[in-house]
């Protein structure tokens, strides 16, 4: 904590220090650059560059090679053709007039959304990079339109241009338009670094426990170039045994006897000879689906799906309510190939797709399931969970299921019966722990063990409060449980024999994946993050419960990067539940300031986790100036059953007391927010939340819907997944039976009470909660003459997955709170003009930050 105050003092001095006073017109401002950091004269011919056709690819590939570095320090050293080149504080105007290539570097802080000019005086031929990107110099001068942050400028040239001595000047269009100037490798964090960092998203360990083979990925943003890598370590010490480059596989797994590695890229099933690093070619399909070896290593066992054809229709009939989604009519089937010969056969075939859920130990056994159209009960849907043997490809029904989570065999033996993931309103179980007349939310997770035949489920997790979400086996036969406890999703061991539940160290707050070894003693692998902690790969000793880290990313993509505390808050709210949440404070802050208030909520089914990044970086929102609260409302899974029944047949009754008691107590708990200045904002039910607090209270100065829904029975019927969802949240309620839910609590039916600036936000391709929802809330608020703005992004599901349309959709949000809780609309009329003349935000009277 002392570290972080001495580095927290030490950066605001640097920003106070670092540029000289600016000087104030009624135009703008005008900041001189005093100092910068200038690495040269570099060792390249200024003759040699002039007449290279491939001048601008030189230029990019040196920034690209020296942005990979960092920022840089005075004094930092640089090998350059046999020479070191050292980085040095200098005065622009010292530059002599040698005709000689050099490098400057500066680094630009805007505490707000300024715009401006970089003048470049008396230098020869300047190239400028702003964060990565080469910008256009016209007139000596570089336009900039910088967000709130850090910004890291190159400036390439050749030397003094002229007798006059060069100077570098930021002429701010108006008064706001300051920024400052420093030259530390120091920075707050960006959009870019989130999505660019280098991570692991695939991993497969040896059966020995010994090797872990790694996909990594990121981005060159210089480059414009995705970076992909695959690497086997040895996890004796870490070290690299192999590594190479190549897509990131849709799935990598080491064969049982530790000799093949096969990886799937695209269409292509690659095997990689794990001793001499050969690579062979097994098979190459469309439409390759989930696979897995066989326990002999002689096959791969794999679902291979059959596209439906349309053949140009010009109707659709639909078949039943699953046939809006677009996969439905694809048919998938299990098939195994031939390791030694490549010989591929069918062990299934038929009209409905099937699921392939494990293989037992033996290999004589597979169990799988198959999704079956049937209504007649919430959630409307049904599984058939079966058998099959090899090689004779016997088939043997289990049962058929509302609910069916995942499933793996419990022994070697027939009569050992299933492991089975299900709510705990499984009728053939006994998982509820609720009075008879309270409706269980199916969708927290319940252990059970099936009887062999199928006819009974003893639950296993009654008395275990967190939500199961996913089960491996482990050698000797006992589970590793994938949780959702509280707003963590830790592992948990469960001891077959003793019945006992055990917490696995595994060193961060959410596991993202994870791989075992099959031996005696499982070592297991995992890679994932914390609140305040960016990905790590760890290894855990499961005979010790003891967890080490073998990647870490904050030691190599955000080592100069300046975060806020995260910190963790709860309240007893009115009846007497704790509600979590937790906090992010902006890295410069100050207790003595008082600062504007986001306020996150998911308020479904599920908490918001403790993600590192991601949809919605709370991180980036507190380097922009925003303290960031994050709460659990009533009726999330991860609390236990009682908790979150309050979800059903609810829609947001409790999670709407919820969050309006909790940011008022938030609020009076800490006084460095501004009560004045509190946003919040939700996506998909959070949406749904947004709008309808919007027509209870007016505690919010403005408020952001991401596909949110207005009018539940719009979402129940057009929705793709809209009737399953409802099956749970407002199961046994339809709208001719329960108009008081499907009408009352529709925010659109009292579109009439809002009376905050609301910005809805939508991807136009939507299937999960369509754009309508969104559309008929602002075609509502339009006619009622409110405040009120619609931003849809192009191509977009319910997910922005689009790297530069996710930038301009972040940017969108933070646009829209700086103009609500700052006072500074000039972000939000930057990325829509037309809003310049209309725009009606007020500055708003207070010190913001």
């Amino acid at each position: 904590m002392k570290h972080l105050l001495r580095v927290v003092v030490l950066f605001a001095l640097l920003m106070s220090t670092a540029g000289a006073a600016p000087d104030k017109s009624a135009a703008g401002t005008e900041s001189p650059v005093g100092q910068v950091l200038a690495l040269g004269p570099l060792p390249v011919s200024t003759a040699a560059i002039a007449a290279d056709a491939k001048l601008d690819e030189l230029e990019r590939a040196l920034a690209m090679q020296l942005a990979r570095a960092g920022l840089p320090k005075a004094g930092g050293e640089v090998p350059v053709f046999g020479r070191t080149l050292r980085w040095q504080s200098a005065d622009p105007a010292a530059l002599d007039g040698a005709d000689a290539l050099w490098l400057w570097s500066v680094n630009l802080e805007a505490s707000r959304y300024v715009e401006g000019r970089l003048a470049l005086d008396g230098l020869r031929k300047p190239v400028v990079w702003r964060d990565g990107q080469v910008q256009a110099v016209k007139d000596a001068a570089v336009e900039l339109k910088l967000p709130t942050g850090s910004h890291a400028v190159w400036l390439l040239h050749r030397g003094r241009d002229g007798k006059d001595a060069p100077r570098l000047r930021w002429l701010g269009k108006a008064a706001h338009d300051r920024v400052t100037v420093h030259l530390q490798p120091a920075r707050r964090v960006s959009a870019q670094l989130l999505t660019n960092a280098q991570t692991v998203s695939k991993l497969a360990i040896s059966p020995d426990g010994k090797r872990l083979a790694l996909a990594f990925g990121g981005r060159d943003e210089v480059a414009k170039a995705d970076l992909r890598r695959l690497e086997i370590r040895d996890l004796a010490d870490g070290g690299i045994v192999q590594q190479w480059t190549g897509p990131i596989p849709a799935a990598v797994a080491w064969s049982p006897d530790g000799r093949w590695l096969a990886l799937q890229q695209d269409k292509q099933l690659w095997l990689r000879d794990v001793r001499s690093g050969e690579a062979r070619l097994l098979a190459e399909h469309d439409s390759i689906g989930d696979w897995r070896w066989h326990p002999d290593s002689g096959s791969l066992l794999f679902e291979w799906t059959r596209p439906f054809d349309a053949k140009d229709a010009k109707v659709k009939r639909l078949r039943g309510l699953e046939d809006r989604w677009k996969t439905f009519r694809d048919n998938s089937q299990l098939f195994q190939i031939d390791i030694a010969s490549g010989l591929v056969r069918p062990l299934t075939a038929g009209k409905t797709s099937v699921n392939l859920l494990d293989v037992d130990p033996s290999g004589r056994r597979l169990l799988l399931s198959e999704r079956l159209i049937d209504y007649a009960e919430p959630p409307h849907s049904q599984f058939r969970l079966f058998e099959l043997t090899l090689p004779d490809l016997a088939r043997r029904d289990i049962a058929t299921l509302r609910t069916l989570d995942g499933a793996l065999f419990a022994g070697d033996a027939a009569a050992d019966g299933y492991w089975l993931l299900s709510g705990p309103d499984l009728p053939i179980g006994d998982g509820s722990t609720l009075p008879a007349e309270v409706v269980p939310n199916s969708f927290d997770g319940q252990l059970y063990r099936l009887a062999a035949d199928g006819a009974r489920a003893r639950s296993v997790s009654r008395d275990f409060t967190p939500a199961i979400t996913g089960l491996t086996r482990l050698a000797g036969g006992d589970l590793l449980l994938n949780v959702v406890e509280g707003d963590r999703t830790p592992l948990y061991r469960y001891r077959a024999g003793a019945g006992r539940f055990e917490r696995v160290d595994t060193g961060v707050d959410l596991v993202d994946g994870l791989a075992v070894s099959t031996g005696r003693d499982p070592v297991l692998a995992l890679y994932g993050t914390g609140a305040a902690v960016p990905q790590r790969v760890n290894v855990v000793d499961l005979a010790r419960n003891k967890a080490r880290v073998l990647v870490d990313s904050a030691r190599s993509d955000y080592a100069q990067v300046r975060f806020g505390e995260v910190r963790d808050w709860t309240f007893a709210n009115s009846a007497g539940d704790t509600i979590d949440g937790r906090y992010y404070l902006p890295p410069d802050f100050d207790t003595a300031r008082r600062y504007p208030l986001i306020v996150y909520y998911y308020g479904g089914t599920t908490p918001v986790n403790r993600q590192f990044t991601g949809r919605y970086p709370f991180h980036l929102w507190a380097a922009n100036g925003y303290v960031v609260y994050v709460l659990q409302p009533r009726g999330t899974i991860g609390y236990g059953q009682r908790y979150s029944a309050l979800h059903v047949n609810a829609w947001g009754d409790y999670a709407a007391d919820d969050i309006i008691e909790g940011t008022r107590a938030f609020v009076a708990a800490h006084p460095f927010v501004d009560p004045k200045r509190i946003g919040n904002i939700g996506a998909s039910y959070g949406g749904f939340m947004t709008m309808l607090l919007a027509t209870r209270t007016d505690l919010f100065a403005t408020s952001i819907a991401h596909a949110g829904i207005s009018d539940l029975t719009g979402y129940w019927g057009e929705g793709w997944w809209g009737y399953g969802y409802s099956g749970v949240a407002s199961r046994g309620s339809f709208p001719w039976n329960n108009r008081e839910l499907y009408v009352e609590h529709s925010p659109v039916y009292h579109a009439d009470r809002i009376t905050t600036p609301l910005l809805l936000l939508t991807g136009d391709a939507d299937t999960n909660v369509p754009p309508g929802e969104s559309r008929t809330m602002y075609t509502a608020l339009k006619l009622l003459g409110k405040e009120v703005e619609m931003v849809e992004v192009a191509g977009q599901d319910h997910h922005i997955l689009d790297r530069e349309k996710r930038y301009l959709w972040w940017d969108t949000i933070l646009a829209w709170f700086d103009r609500g809780l700052k006072g500074e609309p000039q972000w939000w009329q930057g990325l829509y003009p037309e809003t310049a003349e209309t725009d009606a935000a007020a500055p708003v009277a207070a010190d913001a930050p």
